[in-house]
């Protein structure tokens, strides 16, 4: 009887991985539904910008903190995404970044503080990541603060690190070089050890351009040394899949239990010849834990492949692969009652964008929650932002 059971389960195993590596039409079936079905978890993106209007506020730093708190509490979002590190810099003492101005004004560890306020709430903290922006305001690195790594290779006597650097129309960290996926991972593990974090987060900033210029040294370099080098593209994206990877290791080694997520562009196609963001391979080989595509997009947008709808259905077929991988759903409560976009009218005219995405969102199972873009817009007491809260609280408390 074992051996039958044994083969049985053999033959099993050798179907799935058959299934695994061919690419199945993806159907909206409950063969697709993850673990969390029937279940959707709210969050809010706090942006730096956000997060340093409140560090300034004449209200005081510790009354902003709890007021948001209560606020998530009262809209049920359960999750926060605080800007830890937007500009190569830190929110807290760091041993590889600085600390942002705006934190130094204060005599105790905000991010502490902010963690500590959160989960007494009941509310999950993940700490959000720019992993390469160092800044899109000026590409001038005599503006570069003299603590930041930045600073110190371009004024060290070692030519060669010069290249961990790149200036298009601003600042970047190169992606292609080892001296800075191991910056980027160092200060990821000091925050899974120095804080009990729910999260590390990353959003949509991978390579800022296409063009060839902005890493030649680098890509020049690698092929000299290779005997078959990849395209200019495929390299691209295999620099940030090795970041990607050795980021999820690193969470993983020190707690299993912290979530690691990335929040790409909504066009998957955009994602991965644009931005080098080859999204289905890092889900379908597990180097995340979640993905949270930023949906900015009503119902009515008028290129019909970026209407949300089809781009939700888009994400569905490719996280499909993966059923371990969550999906969550950003959304743009930013654009309430907008003049600036394509969609505008439509966003100046309904109540119930956010509700009917959020609605979409807890239809089948597929979905495992959703984010908010951002923090301010939520609560936002304009007229519009009021209603579109009040819509969305309704189909909350209905669920």
């Amino acid at each position: 009887m074992k051996r039958i059971i044994a083969l049985i389960l053999i033959c099993f195993i050798l179907t799935s991985c058959a299934k695994a590596n061919s690419e199945p039409e993806y159907t909206e079936s409950a063969d697709n539904i993850s673990d969390n079905a029937n279940y959707a978890t709210g969050g809010v993106w706090l942006s730096f910008s956000e997060l340093k209007n409140m560090l300034l506020s004449e209200n005081g730093f510790e009354k902003e903190v709890t007021a948001v708190a209560d606020n998530c509490k009262k809209l049920r979002l359960e999750n926060i995404y605080i800007h830890v590190r937007s500009h190569c810099d830190s929110i807290f003492k760091s041993d590889f970044f600085p600390l942002t101005e705006a934190a130094a004004r204060y005599d105790y560890d905000i991010f502490e503080y902010m963690i500590n306020i959160f989960h007494s709430n009941g509310i999950k903290v993940h700490a959000w990541i720019n992993p390469y922006r160092v800044s899109t305001a000026t590409s001038d690195i005599t503006q570069l603060r003299a603590d930041s790594p930045v600073h110190k290779w371009l004024n060290d006597d070692i030519t060669e690190n010069d290249k961990n650097i790149c200036i298009y129309n601003g600042i970047y960290l190169n992606p292609a070089e080892e001296d800075i996926r191991r910056l980027v991972i160092d200060g990821i593990r000091e925050i899974a050890t120095k804080y009990p974090v729910d999260g590390i987060h990353f959003d949509d900033y991978f390579y800022p351009t296409t063009d060839a210029s902005f890493d030649s040294a680098s890509y020049e370099e690698y092929t000299k040394a290779t005997k078959k080098p990849l395209s200019l593209s495929e390299w691209r994206k295999n620099n940030v899949n090795l970041l990607i990877s050795g980021c999820y290791s690193a969470i993983k080694y020190i707690n299993e239990d912290i979530t690691f997520s990335i929040s790409p562009a909504a066009s998957i196609e955009n994602n991965l010849t644009e931005l080098y963001a080859d999204v289905e391979h890092w889900v379908k080989n597990g180097y995340v834990d979640c993905i949270i595509p930023q949906l900015y997009f009503g119902f009515e947008y008028p290129l019909k492949d970026f209407r949300f709808e089809k781009l939700l259905k888009d994400w569905k077929k490719l996280m499909s692969c993966n059923s371990d991988v969550e999906l969550l759903i950003g959304l743009a409560s930013y654009k309430i009652g907008t003049d600036a976009s394509a969609d505008s009218e439509e966003w100046q005219n309904k109540t119930d964008i956010i509700a009917r995405q959020v609605e979409l969102c807890f239809k089948d199972g597929h979905v495992n929650g959703y984010v908010l873009f951002s923090y301010s817009s939520v609560v936002s007491d304009n007229p519009l932002n009021l209603q579109q809260r009040e819509n969305l609280l309704k189909f909350n408390e209905g669920v």
